[in-house]
């Protein structure tokens, strides 16, 4: 469905491209301090000065949001953005990059995964639209904010209302990061993995997916595999024993003192925890999913035997004492 501006007729596919759009009307309307005059009148503005306004509308914009102005926290996002780019440009080592980043990441998440629970994912869809990390040549700076929220309400509606009621959207646009996020963004693909909440979607196949990264993604691979175990252990356990006996999954992890070790032998690590209650995937930040919905795990017996003859079957046992457990399993 098409959105009309009223005051210039354009035309956009979401209401948070309309919200965003370059109309001073509209920004004077939903915008009460409109970032553009904390620039300088002198038509510069240094990096330092572009990331302090930045950071102050930011401020404004966040407690506009938890005051009741759903609508501030679409440009939070967007200030926040310019509030990052500005400290990358201001600080080649990074320092300023992170003093931004780190205390705004959580609050941004903690606000977009408020008002995704009030909106019944419309929200974050709109906001996952307008910062597509497939779009340009470099994902979005806000990505890892936006795909935690993301990676919450994945968790969040698969426990409460099945995978059938997982958008689409919202498991693409992980899949999107873990394909276009390169490897320095570290920050981005560590919010990945709650992408293996969604296996067994009747419209996605997050199995699909994975095989088709596996070797040159195993990084991300294996913690979305861990996530998937708490989803449906059945369907993670034919997915895991899929990708062990592939042997097109040819790479290998370089070690110090022992020899390299195939991936295949690396994403048996992603069962190192189904046997305790004392370890649990740490991603997403900010969220305690299992405390959240006092969740429970155990494994099922015949899925533990199946990855004991897995193990087994693929010689992964021979460095392995006689009575390991599946701690022994990890890295």
């Amino acid at each position: 469905m098409a959105h009309e501006c009223d005051d210039c007729g354009e035309s956009f596919d979401t209401l948070t491209r309309l919200r965003l759009h370059n109309c001073g009307d509209v920004q004077s309307e939903t915008s009460s301090t409109s970032s553009d005059s904390n620039r300088s009148d002198s038509g510069y503005s240094s990096p330092t000065e572009e990331r302090n306004a930045s950071v102050a509308e930011l401020d404004t914009l966040l407690d506009r949001f938890s005051d009741g102005d759903k609508d501030a926290l679409h440009y939070a996002v967007v200030e926040f953005e310019s509030a990052l780019s500005a400290a990358l440009e201001e600080d080649n080592s990074g320092d300023t990059y992170r003093d931004v980043f780190w205390p705004y990441h959580e609050r941004v998440s903690d606000a977009l995964d408020k008002a995704a629970r009030s909106a019944d994912w419309t929200f974050l869809e709109d906001v996952i639209d307008a910062h597509d990390p497939t779009e340009d040549d470099e994902i979005p700076l806000v990505t890892p904010t936006v795909a935690n929220a993301v990676g919450r309400n994945l968790i969040r509606t698969r426990l409460t209302d099945g995978v059938s009621a997982i958008p689409v959207a919202g498991l693409e646009y992980l899949d999107d990061i873990a394909v276009n996020a390169p490897d320095t963004a570290d920050t981005a693909r560590e919010e990945v993995p709650a992408y293996g909440w969604g296996i067994g979607h009747p419209d996605h196949s997050v199995a699909d997916r994975l095989r088709a990264r596996a070797s040159e993604d195993i990084f991300s691979v294996n913690p979305t595999l861990e996530h998937a175990f708490y989803a449906d252990q059945y369907a993670a356990v034919d997915l895991l024993e899929e990708l062990v006996r592939d042997e097109s999954i040819d790479g290998t992890l370089p070690r110090v003192t022992r020899d390299n070790m195939p991936y295949r032998r690396y994403l048996l690590d992603c069962v190192y925890g189904l046997k305790t209650d004392d370890h649990w995937p740490g991603m997403p930040r900010y969220y305690d999913w299992h405390e959240e919905f006092d969740y429970t795990f155990e494994l099922d017996e015949t899925v533990e035997q199946r990855i004991r003859d897995l193990v087994e079957e693929t010689g992964f046992d021979a460095n392995l004492p006689n009575d390991w457990t599946f701690r022994d399993l990890g890295v």
